[in-house]
């Protein structure tokens, strides 16, 4: 019996450990679930609102996007406390009665209806309750974006920038942004970027840009090249007779009509849209700028759009970089249609960009450091320029090609010379002249006899004049220089 006893015992404990390890395991596995769940439906949430936010800056390619979460979570007890505080409770108590020849008295002295007086203090309760409740947190974020193979480089730069702005990745934590492409057979058929694949697959990308480029300069300025041609036939045509004359100057009229039309219809379908309102008061350097820093497809909008003006036109070349110039060509020449969201996110960026560039300032330039240098000592010009052309020669070289130094002087022409002389006092340049032998033989022989005597008459005066008044003197003739240069007045000497 005591062993049987003994078993029971053991069984019933058995029994008991087993049934709490069986709760705690229900409840741990609870637990995961609901973060296993959690995860799914956060990574869901956040990958389709990535992948419709980034739609519009991947177009036309193709892009989608997978969240990856790594979260944690643990169960918080949250305990409140509850007091209750009972009342007194008061029984019986002292009782009056009639005594004789002595009225009402207290207490009754020994009466058998008297009852004691009880008081029943009452206590505080204090009650608790336990609750529990899951919380989660995410540990480790990465998201993946699947896109088109033939996506340029830049363009998958930009969209990793974007979703790691959108997703808010936080690199210390171990988050990251990882680009993956489609499998060829998953990708489908875009006739932008099949045209793209196939023309950097068999054509130099420099032939592509030329061939762009001319084809973009005759689009965007063709007012002013048929508006030439129609101008120098009508000339060409005047000797043939009245007739050719006419008909020429009648084309050229028939072909800015033409521009005439195409360019209220474009202003009128952009008041319609109101697309990129934003670059409305933008300068022609300032839209161009714009349409070089905007992701393609907002700089082929912009192109479509608003369009180019004549002077726009001209820095086109120089501001647009030739890969660019051919992702406007391309972009041009494929029909597309956008969503106005898709339309309202290339706003916004092009609204950014035109800020970021309204907000630089240019400083500094060779053209800057040779006004700084025009009216330094020769000392400390030297010193600049050797100390300039010692880190960057091609800078020192061009700012020193842009200035106009006294001893520049016998490298103009008589003509040249004769007018930077005559328009100062003859005493300053017979001063300026002094220590100079060969430039002050160069400056008699280009004048008249009259001012050369007077320049010789003027020398004597100023002969043992101290170095600081010559130096003086120069910049004056260095300030004539420059103004004529300025004008375009000045030629180089015959070699």
């Amino acid at each position: 019996m005591a062993i049987s006893r003994g078993l029971g015992r053991a069984a019933l404990v058995a029994v008991a450990l087993a049934g709490a390890s069986g709760a705690l395991a229900v409840e741990s596995g609870d637990r995961i679930g609901n973060v296993v769940a959690a995860r799914i439906d956060l990574q869901r949430q956040i990958g389709e609102w990535l992948t419709k936010s980034l739609s519009g800056a991947a177009e036309p390619y193709r892009i989608e996007v997978v969240v990856q979460l790594e979260m944690r979570g643990f169960v918080r007890e949250v305990r409140a406390k509850q007091e209750n505080v009972t009342p007194s409770v008061k029984i019986g108590g002292k009782n009056r009665v009639k005594l004789p020849g002595l009225g009402m008295v207290d207490g009754g002295g020994g009466q058998g209806n008297l009852m004691p007086e009880i008081n029943i203090e009452g206590g505080t309760r204090v009650s608790e309750t336990v609750s529990r409740q899951l919380e989660t947190e995410v540990a480790r974020l990465k998201v993946i974006l699947f896109v088109d193979p033939s996506m340029p480089k830049d363009r998958r730069e930009l969209l990793v920038q974007l979703g790691s702005d959108l997703a808010g990745i936080d690199r210390a934590r171990g988050d990251e942004v990882v680009v993956r492409e489609w499998p060829e057979s998953a990708s489908p058929a875009r006739g932008a970027t099949v045209v793209q694949a196939t023309i950097q697959s068999k054509v130099p990308w420099e032939v592509i840009a030329i061939c762009v480029s001319g084809i973009l300069a005759a689009l965007i300025v063709s007012a002013g090249l048929r508006g030439a041609r129609g101008a120098s036939l009508a000339g060409f045509g005047g000797g043939r007779g009245a007739g050719a004359a006419g008909g020429a100057v009648a084309g050229a009229a028939g072909v800015g009509v033409s521009v005439a039309v195409q360019a209220e219809e474009r202003r009128k379908r952009l008041e319609e849209m109101g697309a990129f309102k934003a670059l409305a008061g933008a300068t022609p350097k300032e839209l161009v700028q714009v349409v070089a820093e905007v992701d393609p497809h907002t700089a082929c909008a912009i192109a479509d759009l608003v369009g180019f003006d004549a002077e726009a036109a001209k820095l086109v070349e120089t501001v647009l970089a030739p890969q660019r110039r051919i992702e406007i060509g391309i972009g041009l020449a494929t029909s597309r249609v956008l969503t106005r969201d898709q339309l309202a996110h290339m706003e916004n960026a092009a609204a950014q960009v035109l800020q970021r560039v309204r907000n630089r300032v240019a400083l500094g330039g060779p053209g800057r450091l040779a006004e700084f240098l025009a009216l330094a000592p020769d000392a400390v010009r030297r010193e600049v320029l050797d100390g300039v052309a010692a880190r960057d020669p091609n800078v020192a070289q061009e700012a020193r090609q842009s200035m106009f130094l006294f001893e520049d002087l016998p490298r103009l022409s008589d003509a040249s010379l004769r007018q930077v002389v005559t328009g100062i006092d003859p005493g300053v340049v017979a001063l300026a002249l002094a220590g100079a032998p060969e430039i002050r033989d160069l400056v008699h022989n280009a004048v008249s006899k009259r001012l050369r005597g007077i320049f010789e008459v003027e020398a004597e005066v100023v002969k043992g004049k101290p170095a600081p008044e010559i130096e003086t003197a120069r910049r004056v003739i260095e300030d004539a220089m420059r103004q004529l240069g300025q004008r375009g007045e000045l030629r180089a000497r015959a070699a």
